[in-house]
């Protein structure tokens, strides 16, 4: 298997285990990530940015506490022998607090990209660009909304 494909299917693996409906499958973290894994734009976080694989699975835990209910799609994927890129879109019911605003149960649906910079197959930097313009507007409105 080629350095291309071998950082592809980490980084599906990484995305189908962050974003299944079990929220147990973050331990995938465990297997696809580099110890000392730097991560930067991800909102919640204090500055955006951790370094390690417990923050991470505590960054998926809290996103899926703010979003239930979760249908994630990849969209498109592109890869070098050193990076990914993912380009998804998620629906969700807004569940739990996120950024300061209440929940409400309003189903939501919004989309964003990684991108993964790889160190001998594993995931050793994320930066995430969540498009949260379009995800802000949909929050705090009522649950009369459907995505």
């Amino acid at each position: 298997m080629s350095a291309i494909d071998r950082n592809k299917a980490t980084v599906a693996r990484f995305l189908a285990g962050t974003h299944s409906h079990d929220i147990a499958d973050v331990e995938v973290i465990d297997e696809t990530v580099v110890p000392h894994i730097r991560c930067h734009g991800f909102p919640g976080f204090p500055g955006e940015e951790f370094g390690d694989r417990e923050s991470y699975k505590t960054f998926f835990r809290v996103f899926r506490q703010s979003f239930s209910d979760m249908s994630f799609q990849t969209l498109a994927t592109i890869a070098t022998a050193d990076f990914v890129s993912a380009h998804w879109k998620i629906h969700a019911t807004h569940s739990g607090e996120f950024r300061g605003i209440a929940p409400d149960g309003a189903r939501v649906v919004f989309d964003g990209v990684a991108l993964y910079r790889m160190e001998d197959g594993l995931i050793a930097e994320t930066w995430l660009r969540i498009n949260e313009p379009l995800l802000i507007s949909q929050l705090g409105r009522g649950a009369s909304r459907a995505a």
